[in-house]
C-alpha cells in the first residue's frame, strides 16, 4: 500500500543519518593525537599557558611524577584539585582540564622535596587517569585557543588594561609584574596573567583555563575585575570611615586631657581624674547595651566637668557607683542535678510534697532548655526565664524558708525583703534622682545584696502592703512580676532598663483573697496547708528538737523528749497551723532542762508526757471529744480555721412559743444555712412525720458552742438540718458520726473546702464516721493513707443520704417514730434501755 511504503521510508531516513554521524564521531576520534605524560596535582592554584613559575613538590606522587618527567621528555602535566585537603586524591577530586609544562631545571631538597621551575605551553584536556604505583599518569588532548572577531578583541583588550591599571593601584603587586602585563599584546596572553596574578577564586580561575574562546575568557576576567573593583572601593570607604572614627576619638582623647589640664589648675589637685578614669574602667566591663553606656557615659563626663567637692558631683558620683557594683551580666551557674536539688529540699523541710515537686520541675525543664540551647534550637534568654511563685497559707507552714532551701537546691544566691506594711511606690522603683538622699528601689538594692542577675528573690507578706497617696506599691509589682515586662524593668533612680528575666520570684501570703487579681495573675499559685499532728511531731524529732539543743548548750545525750511527751505538747500546749509556738515550747522545756544541769542537779534530763506539767504549767487547750451516746437535737459538726480543723456540736430545742432563734455567734451565711434548713423540714414534714404545728407553733432554738467563739460559713447546713429533724421528731443522732456540706433546699449536698483539716480534727476527737458531700470525694487522696483506713467515709448527694448515715435507726425510724405532739416533761426511751430527756421543751 503507498502509505506503508511512505512509512517506512520516514522511519528509515534517521536511522541512515544516525549511522552517518556515528561514523563521522568515530573518525574525528581516530584523528585526535593524544598524549601520555606524568601528571603533577597542585593545590589551590592554576597555571596557564606562557607563564614561567617554581613548583614546590612534598607529596611522593608528586615528587615521583616529576622525577619521571625529568627523565623522560621533560613534559609534565600540572592539574588542580577540587578539594586541596586530600592527599591522594582519586579520578573524582581532579579537574579535566589543566596545562601541559616543560620542566626546564630540577633540584632535590634535602628534607626529600623536590624544586622545580617549569613553564606552562598548553591547555590540555585528560581524556584517561591511570594510577600507578608511585605516581599518576594521563591520556591528554592538546587544546588550542579559538580567536574571535578582531575589532571585539582589540576593544576588550583596551578595556581589560583600562580595568587592570584601577586594580593594581590597590593591590599589592611588583611593579615589574604590572609593567610586564601592560606590555602583552596578545589577548589570550593579557587574560591569563592578569588571572594568574591577582586573587581570584580556585572555581573562577579553573573556569578561565576550560575557556578556549579568548574573547569569552576576557569577558569573564573583566567581570572579575570590576567585582574586585568594588571590592576595593568598599574597603577603601571602610579603611576611611575607620581613620575618621580614629581621628574623631583622638581629637576627644586631646580635648579631655586639655580639659583635665585646664581643671587641675583651677583647682590644684588630681584626685578627680583618677576618680574619672576608674570609673570608666569599670564601665566598660560591664558590658552595658548600647543605650544604656550612652546615658551612663553622659553622667560620667558631666561627672568630669564638676568640681569634686559640689553637691551635684557627689549626687553624680552615688549614682555611677550603683550603676558600676550592679550584676548587669553576672550570674550563677544552676546545679541542675534533680537528685541532689531532691536531697537538699528533703534534707531541710519535712512534707511540702507539692512545692518541692514544683521546684525539682522547674530544674527538669531549665535542664531541657540548656541542652536545647546548646544544639541551637532556642536562645539563651528562653533558658534563663525564671517562674513567679506565691506561696499562700497560715503563718509557720515554712513558706519563706523553703524559698531559702530552693535557692539552695538551684545553687543560687538568696535575697528576702519584707513587704509588710510598704505603702509607697518607691519602695518598689526608687525615687527619682531629684530628691535628696534618693536611691534605687528594693528590687535594685537587694539584686546588688545578691551580686547576680539570677538570685531567688523572696518578696514576704505581699499580701499585707498598703497603699497611700504616695502611690500603691503592688501597680508598681505588676512591671516586676509580669514576664513579657520585666526584661526592661526601670528603676526612677537608675533612669535605665535592667533585665530582671532571669530572677526567680517567689512571694508569700496568709490570705489570696488580699493580693490584688491582677497581681495574682501574673504569679503561679501554689497553696500550703497546715501541717497534721503527725507532720508536727516529725518536724519537731527531725528539726526543731536538735535545733533548740544546739541553740541552748546542750548535747544530744543530755536531754530525752519522749514521743508521748512532744505529741501531748503538740495538742494540748499549741493551737497553731505551723510550729513557731511548737518551737517557743521545745525552747522553753530545754532551758529549764538546761537550768537543772547547770545546777549539778542532774547529769540527764528525761522529760515524759507526765511532766510537762511540771515543767509547762497546766494544758492550755481542750480537745473537744466526741458525746459518750446518742443525743436527741444534738449533730456532731467539723470546722475549720488557719490552725486546722475540729468538731463541733449543733443543739436544737423546741419550745412552746413562735419563731427561730439562733445564738452562738454565728455569722450571717450560718443564719441562713439555719434558716434553709427549717424550710427544707417544714416542706417535708409529711414525709418525716413531722406535725406542721410543731414547726408553726413551737419556738425552734438552735445553739452553736462555744459563745464566744465567732463563727461562719455554709458548712453546717448538714449539721443543722440533722439536728434539727432530730429535735423535731425525736430521733437520737449519732455521737460517732461528724459531718460537713452546705444545703440547699431541694435536698442537695454542695461541696465544700478545708475537708482534709476537717477529717484529721475530726478523728483527733474519736470520730470514726463522715459523712461528706459526694463531690469531696477527689479531696480524700489529700488525707493520709493510714487515717483514710482507720476511718469510714459516707459520700453523699442528698439530705436522705445524710439522714440514713447520722440519726439512729436511719429515715426507718422516722416511720416509727410517729409522734404527733411533745409534752415538755415527757421522756423518749432509747434503744439501749436507758431513759434519755427529750430535746423538746
Amino acid at each position: 500500500m503507498p502509505r506503508a511504503k511512505k512509512t517506512e521510508i520516514v522511519i528509515a531516513e534517521p536511522a541512515r543519518i544516525a549511522r552517518e554521524v556515528l561514523s563521522y564521531e568515530q573518525e574525528a576520534e581516530k584523528t585526535v593525537q593524544l598524549l601520555r605524560v606524568p601528571v603533577c596535582p597542585v593545590r589551590g592554584s592554576v597555571i596557564y599557558p606562557s607563564i614561567v613559575q617554581s613548583v614546590d613538590a612534598g607529596r611522593s606522587i608528586s615528587v615521583a611524577a616529576i622525577q619521571a618527567a625529568a627523565d623522560g621528555d621533560k613534559n609534565l602535566f600540572i592539574v588542580s584539585q577540587r578539594i586541596k585537603d586530600i592527599d591522594e586524591p582519586k579520578k573524582d577530586d581532579l579537574f579535566d582540564v589543566g596545562t601541559l609544562t616543560t620542566i626546564l631545571r630540577m633540584r632535590r631538597n634535602p628534607d626529600g622535596t623536590v624544586g622545580t621551575m617549569i613553564q606552562a605551553s598548553h591547555r590540555a584536556k585528560v581524556h584517561q587517569y591511570y594510577f600507578g604505583e608511585s605516581y599518576i599518569e594521563a591520556d591528554i588532548e592538546i587544546l588550542e585557543d579559538v580567536d574571535g572577531d578582531t575589532a571585539q578583541t582589540i576593544a576588550m583588550k583596551r578595556e581589560l588594561d583600562s580595568r587592570f591599571n584601577e586594580v593594581s593601584r590597590g593591590k599589592n603587586l611588583q611593579q615589574d609584574t604590572i609593567q610586564f602585563i601592560q606590555t602583552l599584546e596578545n589577548a589570550g596572553q593579557l587574560a591569563d596573567h592578569i588571572a594568574f596574578n591577582l586573587d581570584f577564586k580556585l572555581e573562577d580561575r579553573q573556569a578561565l583555563l576550560e575557556e578556549l574562546s579568548v574573547l569569552e575568557r576576557m569577558k569573564r576576567v573583566l567581570v572579575l575585575l570590576v567585582s574586585e573593583l568594588e571590592l576595593n572601593q568598599a574597603q577603601q570607604r571602610i579603611q576611611q570611615q575607620v581613620k575618621e572614627e580614629i581621628d574623631k576619638n583622638q581629637r576627644e582623647y586631646f580635648l579631655r586631657e586639655q580639659m583635665k589640664a585646664i581643671q587641675k589648675e583651677l583647682r590644684g589637685e588630681e584626685e578627680g581624674d583618677d576618680e574619672v578614669e576608674a570609673f570608666r574602667a569599670k564601665i566598660e566591663k560591664l558590658g552595658l547595651l548600647e543605650d544604656t553606656k550612652k546615658e551612663v557615659e553622659r553622667e560620667l563626663n558631666r561627672l568630669a566637668r564638676m568640681h569634686p567637692d559640689s553637691a551635684e558631683a557627689s549626687v553624680t558620683r552615688t549614682y555611677l557607683t550603683w550603676i558600676t557594683e550592679l550584676p548587669w551580666n553576672t550570674r550563677s551557674e544552676d546545679m541542675l542535678d534533680l537528685k541532689v536539688a531532691e536531697e537538699v529540699l528533703a534534707e531541710d523541710h519535712y512534707g511540702l510534697e507539692k512545692v518541692k515537686d514544683r521546684v525539682l520541675e522547674f530544674l527538669a525543664v531549665r535542664a531541657l532548655r540548656k541542652s536545647r540551647a546548646e544544639k541551637g534550637e532556642m536562645t539563651v534568654a528562653d533558658v534563663n526565664k525564671g517562674p513567679i511563685l506565691v506561696f499562700v497559707g497560715p503563718p509557720g507552714v515554712g513558706k519563706t524558708s523553703i524559698a531559702k532551701s530552693i535557692a539552695k537546691a538551684l545553687g543560687r544566691k538568696y535575697v528576702r525583703i519584707a513587704l509588710g506594711g510598704a505603702r509607697d511606690e518607691a519602695d518598689i522603683r526608687g525615687h527619682r534622682r531629684t530628691y535628696i538622699g534618693s536611691l534605687p528601689g528594693r528590687i535594685i538594692q537587694g539584686l546588688k545584696t545578691a551580686g547576680t542577675k539570677n538570685p531567688v528573690f523572696l518578696l514576704d507578706e505581699i499580701d499585707k502592703q498598703g497603699s497611700s497617696y504616695q502611690g500603691d506599691p503592688s501597680s508598681a509589682l505588676l512591671e516586676v512580676l509580669d514576664p513579657a515586662q520585666n526584661a526592661h524593668f526601670t528603676d526612677h533612680y537608675l533612669g535605665v532598663p535592667f533585665d530582671l528575666s532571669e530572677v526567680m520570684f517567689i512571694a508569700t501570703a496568709n490570705f489570696v483573697e488580699q493580693i490584688p487579681a491582677p497581681l495574682l495573675d501574673r504569679m503561679e499559685f501554689i497553696e500550703f496547708n497546715s501541717y497534721i499532728e503527725q507532720e508536727k511531731l516529725e518536724i519537731a524529732k527531725r528539726y526543731i528538737l536538735p535545733r533548740q539543743i544546739t541553740e541552748n548548750g546542750l548535747k544530744d545525750n543530755q536531754v530525752l523528749l519522749t514521743d508521748g511527751a512532744l505529741q501531748r505538747l503538740i495538742q494540748q500546749y499549741t493551737r497553731e497551723a505551723g510550729v513557731r509556738t511548737l518551737e517557743r515550747e521545745v525552747g522553753s522545756l530545754l532551758r529549764k532542762a538546761a537550768r537543772k544541769l547547770a545546777n549539778g542537779d542532774l547529769k540527764r534530763v528525761r522529760i515524759g508526757e507526765s511532766d510537762l506539767e511540771k515543767y509547762l504549767g497546766a494544758q492550755r487547750h481542750q480537745i473537744e471529744r466526741e458525746n459518750l451516746e446518742n443525743l436527741v437535737g444534738v449533730a456532731t459538726g467539723m470546722f475549720y480555721t488557719p490552725v486546722g480543723g475540729d468538731i463541733l456540736f449543733v443543739e436544737t430545742n423546741v419550745m412552746p412559743g413562735k419563731g427561730l432563734i439562733l445564738t452562738g455567734q454565728l455569722g450571717e451565711v450560718m443564719k441562713e444555712s439555719a434558716r434553709a434548713a427549717l424550710s427544707y423540714a417544714k416542706k417535708n414534714a409529711a414525709r418525716f412525720h413531722i406535725p406542721l404545728e410543731r414547726i408553726d407553733e413551737r419556738e425552734i432554738h438552735i445553739h452553736v458552742p462555744a459563745g464566744g467563739i465567732p463563727k461562719e460559713g455554709p458548712s453546717a447546713g448538714v449539721t443543722m438540718t440533722t439536728s434539727l429533724i432530730s429535735a423535731l421528731t425525736g430521733v437520737p443522732a449519732r455521737h460517732d458520726v461528724s459531718m460537713t456540706g452546705e444545703i440547699t433546699l431541694t435536698g442537695r449536698v454542695l461541696p465544700i473546702g478545708g475537708l482534709k483539716e476537717k477529717v484529721l480534727g475530726a478523728r483527733r476527737a474519736g470520730i470514726k464516721h463522715i459523712v461528706m458531700p459526694k463531690a469531696n470525694t477527689a479531696d480524700l487522696e489529700d488525707i493520709p493513707t493510714h487515717l483514710r483506713r482507720s476511718m469510714t467515709f459516707h459520700p453523699c448527694e442528698t439530705l436522705d443520704q445524710v439522714l440514713e448515715v447520722a440519726l439512729e435507726g436511719g429515715l426507718a425510724a422516722l416511720e416509727r417514730q410517729a409522734i404527733t405532739d411533745i409534752v415538755p416533761s415527757k421522756l423518749v426511751k432509747k434503744p439501749r434501755g436507758k431513759l434519755q430527756p427529750s430535746a423538746s421543751a
